[in-house]
């Protein structure tokens, strides 16, 4: 998995699943911008992964606003001259009923976690079609394929992430560039820990929550740097246009029995 160089920008890495990807990155030798718009935690993964001896360097930017976006990919190839992998991770989270939903909250999390693909993918692609190569990973969730009630707007983002992902696929592919889309499970993220904290008893929601796992744990950030650093290599040069589910096994039953 030869990513050695290779100049990564992952959205969203200041914590949780993209600063698993970042640091998986980082770890085998390649060049990562930590692209976020949380600027204090941001800085300090940046500064952690450089002191470790790695190469992570951090930009500030709202993956919904088209002019940071393109500053921040600017930025990238006035500095470093290439792009070879954009890991579209940003995203914002929203379980609700939809008759308590707000417009407004509605349309934050289409701009985060789909609108924020879209702009990132427009500026990164003529960089990489003049390259000849180019790898646009763009981490979905398993609920694009199975979800639950009141998550309607995020399982619209995240469907609508892997059908992007097939067309980008279909249209840049003869130009060098795969796309592939990464559909992780329960992970163990800061949003996880507040949501296991949400309730009377968070111990019982957690062993719940693990039960509903084959495998007996959930998914941690460096599972999903691992996948990521393989596609993005030339051990994946033939995967492209489909998306990969990671959640230990939840999606794949019917039923969990007692």
């Amino acid at each position: 998995m030869e990513v050695r160089d290779k100049v990564v920008i992952v959205t969203g890495a200041a914590a949780g699943i993209g600063r698993g990807v970042a640091e998986e990155f980082v770890l085998r030798g390649a060049i990562v911008l930590i692209a976020d718009i949380d600027v204090e935690h941001g800085e300090a993964t940046a500064e952690q992964l450089r002191r470790s001896g790695n190469r992570g360097f951090f930009i500030p930017v709202d993956v919904s606003d088209g002019r940071q976006v393109r500053a921040m990919v600017e930025r990238v190839i006035d500095n470093f001259g290439r792009i070879d992998t954009l890991v579209n991770n940003a995203g914002v989270v929203l379980f609700k009923p939809l008759l308590d939903m707000e417009e407004s909250e509605w349309d934050h999390l289409l701009s985060v976690d789909l609108k924020g693909a879209f702009l990132c993918s427009k500026q990164v692609l003529p960089t990489m079609m003049q390259q000849g190569s180019g790898v646009i990973l763009n981490i979905a969730s398993n609920h694009a394929l199975s979800t639950l009630p009141d998550s309607e707007a995020y399982a619209a983002a995240k469907s609508a992430m892997v059908a992007f992902t097939k067309s980008l696929a279909l249209s840049y592919g003869p130009k060098g560039i795969r796309s592939v889309a990464i559909c992780p499970g329960f992970t163990d993220t800061p949003h996880y820990q507040r949501w296991l904290q949400d309730v009377e008893d968070p111990k019982a929601r957690e062993r719940e929550t693990l039960r509903l796992h084959p495998l007996g744990r959930i998914v941690s950030p460096a599972d999903v740097g691992k996948l990521a650093v393989f596609l993005a290599s030339e051990d994946a040069s033939m995967i492209t246009g489909t998306s990969v589910v990671l959640d230990g096994g939840v999606s794949a039953q019917l039923y969990v029995s007692e």
